[in-house]
C-alpha cells in the first residue's frame, strides 16, 4: 500500500493536519506493507509522480487554487483515488467569527465538491458522517477519531501548585463558549476560594483574545496570583500548556456546528492526567461520565459548583484525572492509526 498525504501547512503544521493527517500516517508508515510520502499540494504535481500511489489523503480542501475540475481530471488521468478527511461541519454558521471570510471564499461549495468526488471520506464522529450522507449523498465514510501520542508534549504530568490552577486554552473562535463561564468565574473571584485561572493561547495583540482574557480575569480585576496567561504556541508544543494547570475547563455551546467537532480537548486533558469540567454536549457525550471521569455541566450554574468542588478537593481532582487517563487510552495514536489502516484496507 503506497499512500500520498497532502499537508499544505508543511513545514509547519496546522492542528488539523497534525492530528488527522501527519500523526496517524507516521504510525501507519511503519507497517511492513505500507509506504507513506508527503507533499504540500497536488495542484502542481506531475501525473507521472501521482501514478505511483494507490491513493492520497487530504484534509478538507482538495485544491489550493480552487480549480477542482482541472485537478479532478488530473487525478483521473493518474488513476489516483483520494480520501478526504473532514473534522468539522462543512458550513460555518453565521455567528462564527470566520463566517464572512468563509462565505467570501466559497469554502462550503469547495468542500462539497471535494466530498462528492472523493473515493471515500473519513470523519471524527457519526453525526458528521450522517450529515455528509443526508446532505451530500456520501455513503462511503469511515469514523476515525483523533488520537494522542503520549510522549513529549502529551506525556502525563500531574503537578501540584500552591493554589489549584484552572485553565482554558483555545483559539478566538471559542469566545462565545468561554462566555458560558463568565458568571461562575466572577463569583469565584468574589469568594474566599484561593485559585488561579490560566488563559492558554493568549495573544495580547488580538481584540478577541483580550476579550477572552477579560472574561477569565473578571474584566482585569483578578490579582497577579489569581490570573495568568500562557502564550499561543505551535502545534508541536501547545500541549505543554497542561503542565501549568490542575483543572481543564472545556466549555462548549450546544449547536449543530459544535456537535460535529471532535472530542480532542478531552483527550488531551485525559492523557495529561488533568481533572476536567466540561459542557455536557456533543462531541463529549459518550466519553464523559459525571463524577466518574469528569464533572459535567448541564446548566450554567453548574460551572460555579463544579469549579468550587475541584478547587476545594485535591482528592477529587486526582480521582477524576486518574479515571479519565484510563478511559482515553482507547484513543492512543497506535490504536487510532490501526483503525484508519483497517478502513483503508476495507475499501481498496
Amino acid at each position: 500500500m503506497k499512500i500520498l498525504i497532502v499537508v499544505p501547512s508543511y513545514p509547519k503544521f496546522s492542528g488539523v493536519d497534525f492530528h488527522r493527517i501527519v500523526e496517524p500516517h507516521k504510525v501507519i508508515g511503519k507497517y511492513k506493507d505500507v509506504e507513506v510520502d508527503m507533499i504540500n499540494e497536488i495542484d502542481t504535481a506531475e501525473i507521472s509522480f501521482l501514478m505511483q500511489y494507490d491513493f492520497c489523503v487530504v484534509n478538507r480542501f482538495l485544491s489550493k487554487t480552487g480549480d477542482y475540475s482541472s485537478l479532478i481530471l488530473k487525478l483521473k488521468k493518474a488513476r489516483l483515488r483520494y480520501i478526504l478527511d473532514l473534522d468539522d461541519d462543512y458550513v460555518l454558521p453565521p455567528w462564527h467569527i470566520l463566517h464572512g471570510v468563509s462565505k467570501q471564499k466559497n469554502h462550503a461549495l469547495q468542500i462539497v465538491e471535494a466530498v462528492k468526488s472523493a473515493y471515500a471520506v473519513t470523519t471524527t464522529n457519526e453525526r458528521l458522517a450522517a450529515v455528509l450522507n443526508a446532505e451530500i449523498g456520501k455513503t462511503k465514510c469511515g469514523i476515525i477519531p483523533n488520537g494522542i501520542n503520549p510522549v513529549n508534549q502529551f506525556e502525563a504530568r500531574q503537578v501540584e501548585f500552591e493554589r489549584p490552577r484552572m485553565g482554558w486554552s483555545g483559539s478566538i473562535t471559542h469566545f462565545e463558549d468561554v462566555l458560558l463561564m463568565h458568571d461562575a468565574i466572577k463569583y469565584l473571584y468574589q469568594s474566599e476560594s484561593k485559585f488561579t485561572v490560566v488563559h492558554g493561547g493568549y495573544d495580547g495583540t488580538d481584540m478577541t483574545s483580550c476579550a477572552i482574557a477579560g472574561i477569565l480575569s473578571a474584566k482585569g480585576t483578578a490579582d497577579a496570583n489569581s490570573f495568568m496567561t500562557f502564550p499561543a504556541t505551535d502545534v508541536l508544543n501547545y500541549g505543554t500548556f497542561y503542565d501549568n494547570i490542575n483543572i481543564s475547563l472545556i466549555p462548549l455551546r450546544d449547536n449543530r456546528f459544535n456537535s460535529m467537532k471532535s472530542n480532542l480537548k478531552m483527550l488531551e486533558a485525559g492523557f495529561k492526567k488533568k481533572s476536567v469540567i466540561v459542557s455536557h454536549v456533543n462531541p463529549y457525550i459518550g466519553l464523559i461520565e459525571h463524577s466518574w471521569n469528569c464533572l459535567s455541566v448541564k446548566h450554567k450554574n453548574d460551572w460555579y459548583k463544579n469549579m468550587k468542588a475541584l478547587i476545594d478537593s485535591k482528592d477529587l481532582r486526582e480521582t477524576l484525572s486518574e479515571q479519565l487517563y484510563e478511559d482515553v487510552q482507547e484513543y492512543h495514536i497506535d490504536k487510532v492509526a490501526e483503525l484508519r489502516y483497517n478502513f483503508y484496507k476495507s475499501i481498496l
